[in-house]
């Protein structure tokens, strides 16, 4: 594992500038996330502690992460003990995944106290412990009864460190590391506490000597985003190979841009699967509706033929014995045609027949049309929502979600607060101008129909779904355009591409669709600009909270 007790030794250095700092918000990002928001120093310090089984983590952050609207209970307690305590103490439990928050301050009765937030990095048996003086827990993230290790992370439980047989590296010499006769990097695993068998075969494979791999514990971290022997990407404080590499200022850095993405997506799969398979689902369900409803189409041209058949068998009244088929002379083409008829009727039951046909089959064609068209415009709106969940935040797919529900495409979950929130877009400033974008279409709706002036600017990709960007001004400057742009480009189902065309026009040239969705719009007076994506200058926008 990468982030490995050495690791974490080199981090707690970085983590040290939160000491006195004072803890003035706690907040959630999903189930296991929780990030902390600690003034230190004249400074504001995000904390991000992940839980989760496959990015568990601790860190300094400066990106963005998702807060839901409703907190769980967890949260709750932690605001309530934990919000405007000061971090006394900060460190590591020996050479372990384990960073102890020490904290000081006056509790709901005014008393001076001391309480303890309790992180284990450990992968899956990640947790996270609240604890007071003398370590009674107050709450835990994950709650276990006595494990095989003996101990219990309960509510009232005593919280016990993990103890083992492993040494600290970091508190021996390197002779007292010499004397442990190490001679595998197995061994170094066995015998020390936190060191990965990354580091291990590292050491070893650069050069078989312990002293070598005590100069590696002391070096000065110089983080890295490597490729491993094993062709993949992989992170140490160090790099661990020569083959290609990035090199980070810091290793919070480097966990903030190895983790993020990832992070973010997985929680968002992990929230929207389920919507995923519904949306994917419809429209394979529209797409079998299309065929069908094209195999009645092609049936229902043959309307006219049942017209004249009827026709032809009421010019053969003579026919008395009742037959499968009969041969009459068509004066239309003249020719002979054999006409199919029902035995258990007369000729003129059977010409009634050809004609109630025609009839269902005539009135049958205007519908057919319509459920076509219908169908068509259910899969282009499926489309555009699996194509606004590949972009999507968590609070982005709730807001898909809700959509659904109020299309009644799916069904309402009990809520307590009935509140509508207002739509979660996004909100730039550039040049001391503001540009909203709309990442759904509840945001866009709302942006376009609702918050935006007659007189603002409007952007969009051309003949493509995405977002609908919105400029808060008068007049266009280039720099205005071409960030509004590159955000409507980025923000759509064009962002693979190079030279993306991006229609503007002002907001008082927008039209609804009329008996479409009000994602839907038509617009005139437009002007085109053809644009290619800078992520450089995406990521240096200023995003107001």
């Amino acid at each position: 594992m990468s982030f490995d007790g050495v690791f974490l030794h080199k981090l707690i250095q970085e983590l040290n500038i939160l000491k006195t700092g004072r803890i003035t918000k706690v907040m959630e990002s999903g189930d296991t996330d929780f990030i902390l928001v600690v003034r230190s120093n004249h400074q504001n310090h995000s904390v991000m502690i992940s839980l989760s089984s496959d990015y568990a983590r601790i860190h300094l952050t400066n990106k963005t992460y998702d807060a839901p609207t409703n907190p769980r209970s967890l949260t709750m307690l932690l605001r309530k003990h934990i919000e405007g305590f000061f971090i006394e103490d900060l460190y590591q439990y020996k050479n372990d995944r384990i960073v102890v928050f020490k904290l000081a301050g006056y509790n709901e009765m005014r008393d001076f106290t001391h309480k303890y937030l309790i992180c284990e990095i450990m992968g899956r048996y990640s947790n996270l412990i609240l604890t007071e003086e003398r370590y009674k827990i107050l709450e835990v993230l994950k709650h276990t009864g006595v494990t095989e290790f003996g101990r219990t992370m309960l509510p009232n439980a005593t919280y016990l460190f993990p103890e083992g047989t492993k040494l600290n590296p970091f508190d021996l010499s390197l002779k007292e590391l010499e004397n442990l006769k190490i001679e595998s990097p197995k061994d170094l695993c066995i015998k020390l506490e936190g060191v990965s068998i990354a580091l291990a075969n590292y050491a070893f494979t650069k050069e078989q000597s312990i002293s070598y791999f005590y100069d590696l514990l002391h070096q000065v971290a110089s983080p890295s985003i490597f490729t491993n022997t094993q062709g993949k990407k992989d992170f140490y404080y160090i790099p661990l190979s020569n083959l290609e590499n990035d090199a980070y200022s810091s290793l919070s850095a480097l966990l903030d841009d190895y983790y993020y993405q990832a992070d973010n997506q997985s929680k968002i799969k992990l929230k929207t699967n389920d919507l995923v398979s519904f949306i994917q689902r419809q429209i394979h369900k529209n797409e079998k509706k299309i065929k069908k409803l094209t195999a009645e189409a092609l049936e229902a041209s043959h309307a006219e033929e049942y017209k004249i058949k009827g026709e032809l068998l009421l010019s053969y009244p003579n026919l008395k014995a009742k037959e499968a088929k009969v041969s009459i002379f068509n004066y239309y083409t003249n020719q002979e045609e054999i006409i199919d008829l029902d035995i258990k009727y007369d000729i003129i039951t059977n010409s009634q027949k050809y004609y109630k046909k025609y009839q269902k089959t005539k009135t049958a064609i205007h519908y057919i049309e319509d459920q076509l068209r219908l169908s068509e415009s259910e899969i282009e709106y499926f489309q555009m929502l699996l194509e606004q969940l590949k972009c999507a935040s968590i609070n982005d797919a709730i807001e898909i979600r809700q959509e659904l529900i109020e299309n009644r495409y799916l069904l309402d979950t009990p809520n307590k607060s009935k509140k509508k929130a207002k739509p979660n877009y996004l909100t730039y400033i550039v040049d001391d101008t503001l540009i909203y974008v709309g990442k759904n279409n509840l945001q866009n709706e709302y942006l376009t129909h609702k918050l935006a002036k007659s007189t603002d600017y409007w952007f969009h990709v051309q003949n493509a779904s995405g977002s609908h960007v919105i400029v808060c001004a008068n007049e266009l400057t280039e720099n205005l355009c071409r960030t509004a742009a590159m955000l409507a480009a980025n923000y759509s189902s064009l962002n693979e591409s190079s030279s993306i065309p991006v229609d503007y026009t002002l907001v008082r040239n927008i039209k609804k669709i009329p008996g479409k969705r009000n994602c839907f719009v038509t617009y005139t007076k437009q002007k085109t600009i053809y644009i290619d994506i800078d992520k450089k200058i995406l990521d240096s926008l200023k995003v107001k909270k």
